[in-house]
């Protein structure tokens, strides 16, 4: 199997033009997400763009996520999808409520590739589903 590169133009511009709903899209806890941003946010790519999910079309940010080093695609990120306010009688003020959601193009399945050492770090391999290189050299 080829080696699959997530790119903008191709994979990601349908989603964050809302013409497709967010693949994969999985709920997230808000106070979860900005603690992900808060440590790791900033290997993500930010990028702005309309989320759609069950086919009601919103604004979005979205937080792409990278793929190992290089600033290469995993095809997968964050979006935080703007939804109205609902107003709460009893506490007399407009209560907001944002969707976080964690979307994947593919849900990867890793498969090695000949030569994995993984007792000193050599992790090379590809996703089973569409063959994006999930390569980790974390060794000596």
């Amino acid at each position: 199997m080829m080696q699959k590169t997530y790119t903008l133009e191709e994979d990601f511009a349908p989603i964050l033009k809302g013409d497709i709903d967010i693949p994969n899209a999985e709920d997230v806890d808000p106070m979860l997400f900005l603690s992900n941003l808060a440590s790791g946010g900033h290997s993500w790519v930010p990028k702005w763009g309309w989320g759609r999910v069950n086919g009601q079309k919103n604004w979005a940010q979205f937080f792409l996520t990278p793929a190992g080093m290089g600033g290469r695609f995993d095809g997968g990120g964050y979006a935080v999808v703007w939804r109205n306010g609902i107003f709460d009688q009893e506490a007399k003020k407009t209560m907001h409520r944002p969707l976080v959601v964690r979307f994947a193009i593919c849900k990867h399945e890793e498969v090695d590739a000949p030569g994995a050492n993984h007792s000193r770090g050599w992790h090379p391999g590809s996703c089973r589903h569409c063959g994006l290189d999930m390569t980790v050299d974390s060794g000596d």
